[in-house]
């Protein structure tokens, strides 16, 4: 039995239509609106062709080569804005969750936000700072529970997106995305699973 990764993918161009995802010449996911993190399907640990086209159409907006390595799980998202478009690819790592706590970690893919702060309401504590489009923080261990949070430009105070009543479930690592745009007020989160 040949070694597989683990790979899903995400919509988060926020001007390109609904999208088909083809690795190696065959479409591994269909009609992908903006917002949507995929399942994660797997694959085998090698190099993939991976192409991007808007939904029914063959013209690929974006193509890149992918190499997985065996018993990894990765997170390739579309970012930028559809001129500019291009695949971020995180690896997803949260290790070994307390039952009592969950992993949390914030990625950045809005194109036209500054680098953020991410901080828990009413002067509770930052969780992760610096963020910048196109990266991601560490995993953050936080007890499970529900939490107000705050997304705020790096170093103020001015609230640029507010997630209140978030959940965190225990055993479980979660992926906290930002999309959408600053500056049309559409920036959002899109919150993906990330245990294996």
């Amino acid at each position: 039995m040949s070694e597989t990764a683990s790979v899903r993918v995400g919509h988060c161009c926020p001007d390109a239509p609904n999208v088909d995802v083809h690795v190696d010449g065959e479409i591994a996911f269909e009609d992908v609106p903006f917002e949507t993190i995929s399942e994660y399907a797997e694959l085998p640990a090698e190099s993939h062709e991976i192409a991007v086209t808007p939904h029914g159409d063959d013209e690929a907006v974006l193509d890149l080569t992918v190499e997985l390595e065996a018993d990894r799980a990765y997170s390739a998202l579309a970012t930028g804005m559809l001129a500019e478009v291009e695949c971020t690819v995180f690896t997803d790592a949260p290790g070994d969750v307390a039952a009592d706590q969950t992993h949390v970690r914030f990625v950045h893919a809005s194109p036209d936000a500054p680098a953020v702060d991410v901080r828990v309401a009413n002067g509770g504590p930052t969780l992760c700072e610096d963020i910048e489009f196109r990266s991601a923080s560490e995993y953050v261990p936080v007890d499970a529970g529900s939490y107000d949070l705050e997304v705020v430009p790096h170093g103020s105070d001015d609230v640029a997106l507010s997630l209140p009543d978030t959940e965190v479930d225990g055993g479980t690592a979660v992926s906290a995305i930002a999309v959408g745009q600053a500056n049309d007020d559409s920036l959002s989160a899109v919150f993906a699973d990330d245990t294996q």
